[in-house]
């Protein structure tokens, strides 16, 4: 289960940012991104950088609060009044199959931390040439296959931070967080 709680307009500014960043890029790049800056994140500092809900799909992590908004954007429908509102930050069309969001403005730098940024940006730098099975590849970390064979799909931060090697001080202070605000890890 989920240890923390999304930050809304983190997401949406993380995202913006990226976006701002590569130009037009599709839904699986953007997730991947921001999923390798959530990692660092936590290894880093022991706080997620957005708090999404990480799903185990089968091409990798898919943010399911940000995947609401893209979907939200393309339909220009959602039963998510949230998602349809932040959603107007975006345009997705399709070539072929495959939808790509294009940001609609800048992202507000306010919403974001300066560690958020720099986990972002080192991001971008690491993976934005990597192709789409390079990506997929590497975003099948420890989290994603245990959560893959669970019933259930969701990852566990912990297991997120553990996925990158994090310090076993680090993994203890997100524990104790976790705990100190009466959420599940695992």
């Amino acid at each position: 289960m989920q240890a923390f709680n999304v930050d809304k307009e983190k997401t949406l500014n993380a995202a913006l940012l990226i976006l701002n960043k590569l130009g037009k890029a599709d839904y699986h790049r953007v997730f991947k991104i921001l999923y390798f800056a959530e990692q660092q994140h936590l290894k880093n500092y022991g706080q997620p950088l957005t708090g999404d809900v990480y799903q185990a799909m089968p091409y990798g992590p898919v943010p399911s609060f940000l995947y609401d908004i893209f979907k939200a954007s393309e339909n220009q429908s959602s039963p998510f009044h949230e998602a349809l509102e932040l959603s107007k930050a975006f345009t997705v069309t399709r070539n072929e199959k495959i939808p790509y969001v294009t940001p609609n403005r800048e992202p507000d730098i306010d919403e974001l931390s300066e560690s958020n940024i720099d986990a972002i940006l080192t991001s971008i730098d690491e993976n934005q040439q990597l192709s789409f099975r390079e990506i997929t590849d590497k975003s099948h970390d420890s989290a994603w296959a245990k959560a893959e064979k669970s019933s259930e799909t969701e990852m566990s931060y912990l297991d997120i931070a553990e996925s990158v090697e994090t310090a076993p001080e680090m993994l203890r202070y997100i524990l104790l967080n976790a705990e100190n605000n009466n959420l599940r890890v695992s």
